[in-house]
């Protein structure tokens, strides 16, 4: 899954060629340029990783930290003008990933951005995301705009399916086989009313009908 990194930077040459090279590197990249903005975008977003600079206007970055830590435990790493002990010592203490001082390397903060996310995610469950909704496989929960979904167990299945294999079409004998392993013998409307269901919990835009065919989730 693609990861998606907010990063919260006045200086617009670093802040543009910052986020040139993360999207390059495969990132999603959220920007802000204050700290006002910063946690707007960190309200409306899900973000897996901050990079931020302490020095912002509006709200200093100590005081973004310490709003985010107050909700959230999304991994920061500072990226920063002051290399002073006592600077660092503090932002360390507000549970920072990392502290990065300026000037730095492209490569080597790539590198502490991928041992970061290595760290915070890997042990976690395979997630799926499709614009705002966020699936995490295994353990049956669904996000939509940061707010937990309560799904059936099978309605979350078929979300799963369809979310796992963005872009193709299942008709509705391929799901009853799947989940129920039945035939096809009539029960299709059984995969209508989930889908219903799905659309109604979550949004109607989630399952694209494919008429006289079957269901997917459009990339």
């Amino acid at each position: 899954m693609q990861k998606h990194i907010l990063l919260i930077e006045d200086d617009e040459v670093i802040h543009n060629s910052l986020k040139k090279f993360l999207v390059q590197e495969g990132y999603q990249v959220s920007s802000a340029y204050d700290g006002e903005e910063a946690l707007a975008l960190f309200a409306e977003n899900d973000i897996q990783l901050i990079l931020l600079d302490l020095i912002i206007p509006k709200l200093s970055g100590e005081m973004v930290l310490r709003q985010i830590r107050k909700e959230s435990k999304v991994p920061v790493i500072v990226i920063s003008a002051l290399n002073d002990e006592q600077t660092q010592q503090l932002a360390y203490m507000q549970e920072i990933d990392d502290y990065v001082s300026k000037p730095f390397s492209l490569k080597i903060l790539l590198y502490k951005i991928a041992a970061v996310l290595r760290r915070t995610y890997s042990s976690q469950e395979e997630c799926f995301v499709w614009k705002d909704v966020v699936l995490y496989a295994g353990n049956y929960k669904v996000d939509y705009k940061g707010k937990e979904v309560n799904l059936t167990a099978k309605e979350f299945e078929i979300l799963e399916i369809l979310m796992r294999n963005i872009g193709r079409i299942y008709t509705r004998e391929q799901l009853l086989n799947l989940l129920w392993d039945y035939d096809f013998d009539g029960y299709s409307r059984t995969i209508d009313v989930h889908v219903k269901n799905i659309r109604k919990k979550i949004c109607s835009e989630i399952i694209t009908t494919v008429t006289k065919i079957g269901y997917k989730v459009e990339e």
